[in-house]
């Protein structure tokens, strides 16, 4: 029973799951939680082909042209999640053991850790790229597809093909609590369990802790929260809302500002969005060959497809696939598109379609200079410290050790003096694959934002195009300098 002691040391939960035997538990190294343990019906879900595909999707896309260290995957992520929801409904147990039967409580954990499981389980090639940018492009349906949907397609082609071990009203509440909508499902059950992996309440759940935590980790910077493992051991679910300690309110709001910043430095990062646009026209280039618009909605192709695509575009034969070629040898010699502009505008602003931008673009722009709408790219989106635009403690709820019973809501007047004015920001970001017309598109831009905003985007610095002649004082040989480097203490 070593094993299960092991287990149980881990959770540090207080409530035992299940009485397993040792060849029921199986553990899973993990680098931001050591080990992460499951019981056999969780390892149902995972060991499939379905399931494994997650492990050739890299959770931040193409990040890791830009940042070299962000190749982990959605495989990765999605156990983390599933872990911490396994941790996070069982703490809550633990606390409250009134809240359910212990028969009641059994299903529910394995039901809520599944729903973390397979949250992402529909993300297609380069994660957010597939349904943000080429799904739009290759649709025509007013109701735009989204991964959360080819997550509840795969899983049911799962449970119809691989025993799970579970019935078919289970699976449509995992599907439910994966959407955070308790109206998917006709019994509802208490709104406290959709809290946990997708919580359309607050934003305070397990999916955005994980990769906040594991982002951080393999980018190099230092997380928010190292363990968030304290703040779930002490949250209580009142009046069928989870609810934290009122002292951890600013704790809870350095999590939404590491999301915010993660958004600023990494996620939209100017290179890597540059590669999105390149990836996107790859992939558009030979939807007439793979139909992509059909296969996102025919589970037993969808699931083989992930990031091999492009090794697989790139080694194929015929003309039909020239110009994706041409693209992919340009990423491959950083050949890359180039960023133009960008403009920040309040949140409160309402900003045309990508489209319409580009237009009128094309409108400013000298008929004189030959520029092709398809060399230009327009991203717009929000960004913040929370979904509502607002300050995200605003509508999470706490409570005071003195009272654990009553709901106590969140106010940032409490928390400090010292918060941002505005928690979100509208940004317009303009992009182009032929750099001979960076400066007539800018200045179309700088036209439009004046037109429609009252101010112009600040002037970009640009690297220089032109190679430089070498000084003819310049060291190639480095061995003239050892000795004085070896006066330096350090470098500057």
């Amino acid at each position: 029973m070593a094993e299960q002691d092991e287990y149980s040391q881990s959770q540090r939960i207080g409530y035992t799951l299940i009485q397993h035997s040792k060849s029921e538990i199986r553990k899973i190294s993990d680098p931001i939680y050591d080990f992460i343990y499951f019981d056999q019906a969780i390892w149902k879900v995972i060991d499939n082909p379905i399931y494994q595909r997650l492990r050739n999707i890299k959770q931040l896309g193409t990040t890791s042209w830009v940042f070299q260290g962000a190749n982990h995957t959605r495989f990765e992520h999605c156990l983390g999640v599933g872990h911490l929801a396994q941790q996070f409904i069982s703490s809550i147990y633990n606390n409250q053991p009134y809240l359910d039967s212990e028969e009641d409580k059994k299903r529910n954990i394995k039901l809520i850790t599944i729903a973390g499981i397979v949250h992402d389980l529909g993300h297609g090639p380069f994660s957010h790229m597939f349904d943000n940018l080429l799904i739009p492009k290759i649709t025509n349906t007013s109701d735009l597809w989204c991964h959360e949907q080819a997550s509840e397609m795969l899983f049911d082609y799962m449970y119809e093909n691989y025993n799970l071990g579970l019935e078919k009203d289970e699976v449509n509440f995992i599907n439910a609590l994966v959407h955070g909508d308790s109206n998917k499902v006709s019994n509802g059950k208490k709104q406290w369990f959709y809290d946990i992996v997708s919580n359309k309440r607050n934003g305070i759940d397990v999916d955005r802790i994980d990769y906040i935590r594991r982002d951080c980790h393999h980018l190099g910077f230092p997380p928010s929260i190292k363990d968030f493992k304290y703040l779930m051991q002490e949250s209580r679910v009142i009046d069928d809302e989870i609810c934290y300690p009122q002292r951890y309110a600013f704790n809870i709001f350095d999590l939404f500002n590491t999301r915010y910043k993660l958004f600023k430095i990494v996620y939209l990062n100017r290179i890597s969005q540059c590669i999105e646009q390149m990836m996107c026209d790859i992939l558009l280039s030979v939807n007439h060959i793979y139909k992509f618009n059909e296969i996102i909605l025919e589970p037993e192709k969808y699931y083989k497809l992930n990031d091999s695509i492009i090794e697989q575009i790139e080694s194929a034969e015929g003309p039909e696939y020239a110009h994706a070629q041409s693209i992919i040898k340009r990423l491959k010699t950083r050949e890359l598109y180039k960023f133009v502009s960008e403009a920040l505008i309040k949140s409160s602003t309402s900003l045309e379609s990508n489209d319409k931008i580009r237009d009128e673009l094309i409108t400013y722009i000298s008929a004189n200079v030959q520029v092709k709408k398809e060399e230009i790219y327009v991203s717009q989106g929000k960004v913040g410290f929370g979904s509502n635009g607002g300050n995200p403690l605003n509508l999470i709820n706490f409570y005071k050790a003195s009272d654990l019973n009553i709901k106590i809501p969140g106010n940032d007047k409490n928390t400090s003096f010292c918060l941002p004015i505005e928690f979100s920001e509208n940004f317009i970001s303009i992009f182009v694959s032929n750099i001979q017309i960076i400066q007539p598109v800018e200045e179309a831009f700088e036209k439009y934002c004046q037109i429609k905003f009252g101010f112009k985007p600040p002037k970009q610095e640009r690297y220089q195009t032109t190679p430089q002649k070498t000084p003819q004082n310049s060291i190639t040989d480095f061995s003239s300098v050892k000795s004085t480097l070896n006066r330096n203490d350090r470098f500057e």
